[in-house]
């Protein structure tokens, strides 16, 4: 029998037929007919029919996921048009929401290695593209030429040969690679600082033993089969501040260059005087001084600068993407490598090399375009 609006509300029997509920017993599509003096919710086929298929609308979402990803391998998914890598990026769950510039940069990545960012391969964290373990896995099966993984914990020995504390997690992994002669070797460590302190969700947290283990077979599987991006399971390391070169030492090359002594300028101060009654005049005497730097380049007013910074410009930015400051030093933090972000924003501006500034204005100034 039908069900009529004395058992049901009419707003609920249009949502059941807009959401897709079936008749239990045909299969056929539900109607909302006007009967009498009400309405009533009824099969489309038979108005006798009495029951109406369960809908779970989440379930439908997955399967229609799971049959899309189908036939998704690297080929496919590096020749995809960006618009359809977007898309695929916009139905995928994401542990935070992702800026524009984040997307597309997401989208980019993709798209060159081959990951598909909805199975969760590939993903975006402060601003920067990582992979996981199960990208990790399935581009070196794809090559045909991966021969087994073999992990286990670290011995005694090797905790003491790496200097890893009591408390710490360490594990090793073997990556077994056809035609190799010898298996590329992962180390994965946990700290013991990354699991307590928070509310037990973290995988970290929850499990250290897996998390180490995985980030020893994503170094080992990065070893063996090269891609040149970061792994999810490396998240939250914190990494080594980059420490500061000796004086004379170039950086990109690690030369050693003799540092020269500044140049002097001659101060003549002829000197007079009597002697016997003759005046005289001898040759002046020399003082050496070090020479007076060049003139500083012309920039902006001292009162609108931290350092190398406009802050000017910086507030205006700030201001056009609505940013706070807590938001901007998070920013920050993950562009500008080997910086001392701790106190004020303006004390991390007031740290920032000629170098790390013009990073940090570059970067900055290509999210504001965006916007």
């Amino acid at each position: 029998m039908p069900i009529s609006e004395s058992e049901m509300l009419y707003a609920e029997m249009r949502k059941l037929v807009r959401d897709g509920h079936t008749c239990g017993q045909c299969g056929g599509r539900l109607d909302v007919a006007w009967r009498g003096k009400s309405y009533i919710l009824r099969c489309g086929n038979d108005i006798n029919h009495n029951t109406i298929n369960r809908h779970d609308k989440e379930r439908e979402e997955q399967i229609r996921q799971i049959k899309e990803i189908r036939g998704m391998d690297s080929k496919a998914l590096q020749v995809m048009p960006e618009a359809m890598m977007l898309q695929r990026i916009d139905m995928a769950r994401f542990p935070q929401e992702l800026t524009v510039a984040d997307k597309r940069l997401l989208a980019k990545v993709a798209i060159t290695y081959g990951f598909d960012p909805l199975m969760k391969e590939v993903t975006i964290y402060q601003g920067n593209p990582y992979v996981s373990i199960d990208g990790r896995y399935r581009k070196a099966q794809e090559t045909g030429r991966l021969d087994g993984v073999q992990t286990r914990p670290a011995t005694k020995a090797e905790k003491v040969e790496w200097e890893i504390p009591d408390g710490d997690y360490f594990y090793r992994a073997e990556v077994f690679v056809k035609g190799a002669s010898h298996p590329f070797v992962g180390w994965g460590r946990v700290f013991k600082s990354e699991t307590v302190g928070g509310k037990g969700f973290k995988p970290v947290e929850k499990n250290p033993q897996r998390m180490a283990e995985k980030r020893a077979e994503a170094q080992g599987l990065r070893k063996a089969f090269h891609i040149p991006l970061p792994s999810t399971e490396d998240i939250g390391v914190e990494e080594e501040e980059a420490r500061p070169l000796p004086p004379g030492v170039i950086e990109a090359t690690g030369e050693i260059v003799e540092e020269k002594t500044p140049e002097t300028v001659i101060e003549a101060k002829p000197m007079t005087g009597m002697v016997k009654g003759k005046e005289f005049f001898s040759a002046p005497a020399y003082k050496s001084e070090p020479a007076k730097p060049p003139d500083p380049p012309q920039e902006a007013p001292e009162s609108t600068r931290v350092g190398f910074i406009d802050t000017e410009w910086l507030t205006a930015s700030m201001k056009k993407m609505k940013w706070s400051e807590k938001t901007l030093m998070s920013w920050i933090k993950s562009k500008v490598k080997g910086l001392d972000c701790s106190g004020k924003l303006s004390d991390v501006l007031a740290r920032m090399t000629k170098e790390q500034a013009e990073v940090f204005t570059k970067e900055l100034q290509s999210v504001v375009d965006l916007k």
